[in-house]
C-alpha cells in the first residue's frame, strides 16, 4: 500500500495536468517546416525513396496559397538531381510507428467503404504524426521529471517540471503545433540526460555506453543543434580524467577506453543515416548551404535573449530563472551545473551567430526548447533552496509564470503582436496587462469552439 500512496504522490499531479492539457491538443499540418519533416516519412513509407518532388506537389495542391513556398524546392533540384529537404530525419523515425498504424486503419476503412485518402498526409495521417509528437513530448517530459528527482525532493521537482511545462514554448509545441520536431527533441535531450545522470555514480558497462551514445545519436538525429547537448558529458568525463591524471591513476584512463568506444559507435550507427541522406540530396556529407551559409559569428547573443522579437527570456522569463537557478544547482552538483552551464552558453553563442537568430514565425525562442532538461535542473534547484514556509510563494510564481506564457500566446495567436516581425517589450507587456484580460476569456472559447478560425489554414489533407 505504501508504494502506491508513494506513487501517487510522484505523478498524480503530472497526469492529472496532462489529461486537463488535452483539450489544448491540436492536429493539424502547418505550412512551414512540418511539411518537409512530413514528406521525409511519406517518401520513404510510400515511394521508397528521396526524391521529394511528389510530395511537395501534393502539398501544393491541398492549398495552393499557404504551400506556395515549397515550389522554391520543388522546382529547383540539386545537384544530384533531388530535391532539397533540410529537416533532420529523426522526427520522422520517431513518428513512424504511428505513421504505420495510421495507413492500416486507413486500409481497412477504405476497405469498408470510407474515401478516406490514403495520401500519407490527409487527416489519419495528420493525427498519427501529431499524436507521436505527444507521446514521445510527454515521455520526454517523464525522463526531465526523473531526472529532477534524482538531486531534488517531489515538491521542486514537479513545480520546476509544471512550470517549464506550461511555462514556456513547451506548450506551444507539444499541443498547439505539434507536427515540428521539438517535442520529439526534448525527448530525445532527455532520455540523453536521464542515461548520462542516472549512471553517473556507477560503472557503466559497455552496453551503457553504447545506449549512451546512441541516445546522443538520436537527439542530434532530430535536430542538428542538440549535438551541444553532449556538452554536460564531455565536461564531466574530462574533469575525471583530469582528477585519474593528477592522481598518476592510469587504470582509470585505460578502462574508460572500452566504453568511450562503446558510445563512438552508438552515436556513429544513429547518425549514420543523416550523413546519408544528405549525400544523395546534395552530394556532401555536411548539412546543405542552405543552412551553413547563414552562421557567421555571435552578434545577435543579446537579441536572442532579451529581444522582443522572439527573445528567450524576455518571452519566456521562467527560463531566466532557469539559468539562474543553475547556480544553485553548483552548490550540490558543480561538475553537472558547469556542463549544463557551457552547453547553455555554446547554444547562445550558436544560436546568435545564425542569420534569422529569431526563428521565423515561431512561438518564441522555440530553438531553446532542447534546453528543457536543463531548465528544469536548474528551476527545481532554485525551488528547491526557497524556504520551506515560503513554498506558497514558488507555487504562486509558478502559476504567474505560466499566466504570463499563456498571454503571450494569446498575443501571438491572435495577432496583437506580429508573428515574423519586431515587436517592442513594452507592447507586448502593455497587452499582456490590458488587452489579454479584457479578450481572453472570449478568446479561451473561441479556441474551445472554433480554434481554426483563430489560425489562417484549415487542417491539411482532409478528404
Amino acid at each position: 500500500m505504501s508504494a502506491m500512496v508513494d506513487w501517487r504522490k510522484e505523478w498524480a499531479v503530472l497526469l492529472v495536468a496532462a489529461v486537463l492539457a488535452l483539450p489544448l491538443f491540436t492536429p493539424r499540418l502547418y505550412a512551414a517546416d512540418e511539411l518537409k519533416y512530413v514528406s521525409h516519412l511519406r517518401s520513404i513509407y510510400f515511394d521508397g525513396d528521396l526524391t521529394y518532388d511528389n510530395d511537395y506537389q501534393l502539398f501544393i495542391d491541398a492549398d495552393p496559397e499557404a504551400n506556395a513556398w515549397l515550389h522554391i524546392l520543388a522546382d529547383n533540384p540539386t545537384s544530384t538531381g533531388r530535391y532539397l529537404n533540410d529537416a533532420p530525419i529523426g522526427a520522422p523515425l520517431l513518428w513512424s510507428p504511428f505513421y504505420v498504424v495510421a495507413d492500416l486503419g486507413v486500409v481497412l476503412a477504405r476497405a469498408a467503404g470510407s474515401d478516406v485518402a490514403r495520401n500519407g498526409i490527409s487527416r489519419p495521417y495528420v493525427w498519427a504524426i501529431s499524436v507521436g509528437s505527444l507521446f514521445w513530448g510527454l515521455l520526454g517530459l517523464a525522463l526531465i521529471y526523473r531526472c529532477c528527482r534524482l538531486f531534488f525532493d517531489r515538491r521542486p521537482a514537479q513545480l520546476s517540471l509544471l512550470a517549464l511545462w506550461f511555462g514556456s514554448g513547451m506548450v506551444f509545441y507539444l499541443y498547439i503545433t505539434p507536427p515540428m520536431a521539438h517535442a520529439n527533441s526534448v525527448f530525445a535531450v532527455a532520455l540523453f540526460t536521464w542515461l548520462w545522470l542516472s549512471g553517473r555514480s556507477r560503472a557503466r558497462s559497455a552496453v551503457d555506453w553504447l545506449l549512451l551514445g546512441a541516445s546522443a545519436g538520436l537527439m542530434v538525429l532530430v535536430r542538428e543543434l542538440n549535438w551541444l547537448m553532449m556538452i554536460p558529458l564531455l565536461v564531466d568525463e574530462g574533469l575525471r580524467l583530469l582528477d585519474a591524471l593528477r592522481r598518476r591513476d592510469l587504470a582509470t584512463w585505460s578502462g574508460r577506453i572500452p566504453g568511450y568506444v562503446a558510445y563512438g559507435i552508438g552515436l556513429a550507427l544513429l547518425v549514420l543515416p543523416q550523413f546519408l541522406v544528405y549525400q544523395a540530396l546534395h552530394g556532401s556529407f555536411s548539412p546543405t548551404p542552405f543552412i551553413t551559409d547563414k552562421f557567421s559569428y555571435p552578434q545577435f547573443v543579446l537579441p536572442v535573449l532579451f529581444s522582443g522579437f522572439h527573445g528567450l527570456f524576455s518571452w519566456t522569463p521562467v527560463t531566466l530563472l532557469a539559468t539562474i537557478g543553475l547556480w544553485f544547482l553548483g552548490r550540490r552538483q558543480p561538475v553537472v551545473a558547469v556542463g549544463l552551464a557551457l552547453a547553455f552558453a555554446a547554444q547562445v553563442l550558436v544560436v546568435g551567430s545564425y542569420a534569422t537568430w529569431w526563428g521565423g514565425a515561431s512561438f518564441g525562442a522555440r530553438r531553446f526548447l532542447n534546453c528543457t532538461p536543463l531548465f528544469a535542473l536548474g528551476l527545481a534547484a532554485l525551488f528547491a533552496a526557497v524556504p520551506r514556509e515560503r513554498q506558497r510563494l514558488a507555487s504562486a510564481a509558478v502559476a504567474i509564470l505560466i499566466v504570463w506564457n499563456f498571454g503571450v500566446a494569446t498575443q501571438y495567436a491572435t495577432r496583437m503582436i506580429p508573428r515574423d516581425a519586431h515587436v517592442p517589450m513594452r507592447t507586448i507587456v502593455v497587452n499582456q496587462f490590458t488587452e489579454v484580460p479584457r479578450r481572453g476569456l472570449g478568446i479561451a472559447w473561441r479556441f474551445l469552439t472554433d480554434r481554426w478560425s483563430l489560425v489562417e489554414n484549415s487542417p491539411r489533407g482532409e478528404s
